[in-house]
């Protein structure tokens, strides 16, 4: 066996030197001046309509924003091409919220929506007028059952589809909005917690929790004009427990300038971080200060008209038996009730879906 004395020296000796220079590094955060951020839809549904106003920043994934991003004593007035115009109310526990709650004012096809905000520094933006367009009849629900790779323990899902019929006019724009209560599993009922008796029998009880899908599916018709959407492939809700889920999908009407800003904030939601990526970037909307037209904020103020359907999918189509041979206990959070272990759980199924 033969060895290299004087190599491996000379290898320590430059390793020791290059630890030895190493010194942590303390870089400058750079700072960017922050910007109003407004996030908000006039419809043709009965009011209240929300607009949210905060300055940009790090949000967590919380509901609540924290009180320095968000826009505390702000004037926000709503007003439509007919001379017609709202002040909106401030929410009394969230300063960043701000609401159209006059049921007089009402979004109608065919007019156009301005937003003009003051905020509390005298700094004044408008947003470009926003039109709201008439949107067609939403069809129908369907459900699809999808088999998910058991491998990766991902949970199979019902693949809901949309069908409408595009106008014979061209330059209509889509987006849907999904939302669908699941029935979860838990170890005990949260109103009725088992007793500290030394045994390990729970019940396995039942609650409804929701789950929401992406606000940027949206389309064009610039390919399909005047020809009908056919089970176009909106959502996709997770199967988490054998049970009924309730769909909701709500299709929304948009002008150009937002189909183009929700396929931009698409792009950057997607990143996959490849090197045809699309550059991060801030996506400024519609809203501009009125001193300075180049000064935008980011975030959009937009006007739709909504169609909606809901479905009910019966829990009977999924053999019970067969779901716990497969998944066991590995969707059931351990000793906690619904509200420990869910968001927004509620006991009873919601209200207003049709029969199964």
């Amino acid at each position: 066996m033969r060895h290299y004395p004087n190599t491996l020296y000379l290898f320590l000796t430059l390793l020791a030197g290059l630890s030895a220079c190493v010194e942590p590094v303390a870089l400058p955060i750079r700072q960017t001046e922050r910007r109003l951020v407004v996030d908000g839809l006039i419809t043709d549904e009965a009011p209240p309509y929300l607009i949210k106003l905060t300055y940009s920043g790090n949000l967590t994934s919380s509901l609540l924003i924290p009180e320095e991003l968000a826009i505390n004593g702000a004037k926000v007035v709503v007003a439509d091409d007919a001379g017609k115009s709202v002040l909106l109310e401030q929410d009394p526990l969230n300063a960043a919220y701000y609401w159209v709650r006059d049921p007089s004012f009402r979004g109608q096809p065919g007019r156009s929506y301005t937003l003009f905000v003051t905020l509390p520094d005298g700094s004044r933006y408008q947003s470009v007028p926003e039109r709201l367009a008439a949107v067609a009849p939403l069809d129908q629900l369907t459900a699809q059952y999808h088999t998910q790779s058991s491998i990766l323990g991902q949970p199979d899902a019902y693949l809901i589809g949309v069908d409408t019929q595009d106008p014979p006019t061209p330059g209509n724009f889509y987006r849907w909005e999904s939302v669908s209560y699941l029935p979860r599993w838990t170890k005990y009922d949260p109103l009725h917690p088992p007793i500290s008796n030394g045994l390990s029998s729970f019940c396995y009880c039942s609650c409804w929790v929701p789950y929401f899908g992406p606000l940027t599916d949206v389309l064009s018709d610039a390919l399909l004009n005047g020809n009908r959407i056919s089970n176009r492939i909106v959502f996709s809700s997770p199967i988490y427990a054998v049970g009924n889920q309730y769909v909701q999908v709500r299709q929304f009407s948009l002008s150009r300038a937002a189909y183009q800003y929700w396929t931009l904030f698409e792009q950057q939601r997607t990143r996959t971080g490849s090197l045809f990526d699309p550059q991060p970037a801030s996506i400024e909307g519609n809203v501009h200060a009125v001193d300075d037209t180049t000064k935008l904020a980011l975030g959009y103020f937009g006007a739709s008209a909504v169609s909606q359907q809901r479905l009910t999918i019966p829990g009977d189509t999924i053999n019970y038996n067969r779901f716990l041979v497969r998944y066991g206990n590995e969707f059931i959070p351990p000793d906690q009730d619904c509200f420990q272990a869910f968001g927004q759980a509620q006991l009873i199924p919601p209200a207003g879906y049709p029969p199964r």
